[in-house]
């Protein structure tokens, strides 16, 4: 089988040859040939191609998407007489191979935007333990921005926390059942069908949409650590969990330098690296922090927070008629506070959303070729 060429060779070098030929500003000086970048293994949780190819393509004016290769070869069989008399077949085998550049796709994009000094890695400036001022980074990026940041990060979806505490009460039930034999002679005490135990009594002829914390049965508070929660407190847990985190995976960055800065990030259904189901991707990473590092663009700053007053407000326009503009502004204020002090789904203050383009870890080097 024939190959073409290794795929993030050929995309690399495309980048790089193009920014090497385009490099306007004369402090900036291309890397030494025989000075090598250093190569760095990403092990992706997300990324989001469609994007990356967008800006892929702003720039070079075109991504490359895979490499295919064909390689064939044909028998003739004949049976008869040499030149007299003879019949033949022909057999043929074709062999395809078809490699995909996506995976080489994201790693150039960065190179590239590093060099072009279109994206800055803002780790430093967030992690100064010595610098209080937040106006430190605002001099550097704003919204919009394309950044990097590597910092310890904790993934959390409420969906995979409700069914979480929801299985662990029906495991508590189901013991305390298996502990507890029924009474002789007594009558066995009929169940609510499957999906209904547990639920909080709503009152006679009133209905509601099933929620995540209908997923949590009722069960002896001695079960769970020894009566150090109940069901009441996990269903609860659970509505703070859905209030402040919409449907959907987040990943929120917290930071050790003076400022204390904050950054989210909600990856979205359906992009690469990410199809696997929640339970998936916790039992694969876990649930305790880890560094993560991010690329992205800013989604705007959160500002401190102060409580508005609607009472005050007025949505009334010169000719006493509503003013559309004064009271979505004034309605956006109450959640710009809101999310503020942290009870919804933003960043609080001082804090930053980030709309991700990646989000990777580094693989490290073997315990022995970092010893060497």
């Amino acid at each position: 089988m024939h190959a073409l060429g290794d795929a993030g060779v050929s995309i690399r070098n495309a980048a790089k040859l193009w920014a090497d030929n385009h490099f306007m500003n004369d402090e900036i000086v291309p890397s030494e040939p025989n000075q090598p970048a250093p190569t760095i293994f990403r092990e992706f949780l997300y990324a989001d191609l469609e994007r990356a190819r967008s800006l892929f393509a702003q720039r070079l004016g075109g991504v490359p998407e895979e490499d295919k290769t064909t390689d064939s070869s044909m028998r003739h069989f004949a049976v008869g007489a040499k030149r007299v008399l003879g019949m033949g077949r022909e057999s043929g085998r074709e062999t395809y191979e078809q490699r995909s550049l996506l995976d080489a796709l994201f790693p150039a994009l960065e190179e590239l935007l590093e060099a072009e000094e279109w994206l800055t890695d803002i780790s430093d400036i967030v992690h100064d333990e010595e610098d209080e001022d937040p106006s430190t980074l605002l001099e550097v990026i704003e919204a919009g921005s394309i950044i990097r940041v590597t910092a310890y990060g904790s993934l959390f979806d409420a969906e995979y926390f409700a069914r979480i505490l929801g299985g662990a009460s029906v495991a508590a039930d189901g013991i305390a059942g298996v502990m507890k034999p029924p009474a002789e002679g007594a009558p066995q005490p009929r169940q609510k069908p499957k999906g209904q135990r547990g639920k909080p009594p709503i009152g006679d002829g009133v209905s509601r949409p099933a929620q995540l914390e209908d997923l949590v049965e009722d069960f002896p508070a001695e079960l769970m650590g020894g009566g150090a929660v109940t069901a009441d407190q996990f269903r609860s847990m659970i509505r703070v969990a859905r209030g402040m985190f919409p449907s959907g995976l987040h990943l929120t960055l917290e930071t050790d330098g003076g400022v204390g800065w904050t950054a989210t990030a909600r990856l979205q259904k359906g992009r690469q690296y990410l199809e696997a189901d929640p339970d998936v991707l916790f039992s694969r990473y876990g649930t305790a922090a880890q560094e993560w590092t991010i690329v992205g663009s800013i989604g705007y700053f959160t500002e401190s927070p102060e409580a508005p007053s609607l009472t005050e407000a007025s949505f009334l326009g010169p000719n006493n008629q509503i003013s559309r503009a004064a009271f979505v502004a004034g309605l956006n204020s109450m959640l710009g506070f809101v999310a503020g002090i942290g009870m919804a789904d933003a960043p609080p203050y001082p804090g930053f959303s980030i709309i991700p383009l990646a989000v990777y870890r580094s693989i490290p080097k073997a315990a022995h070729a970092v010893a060497e």
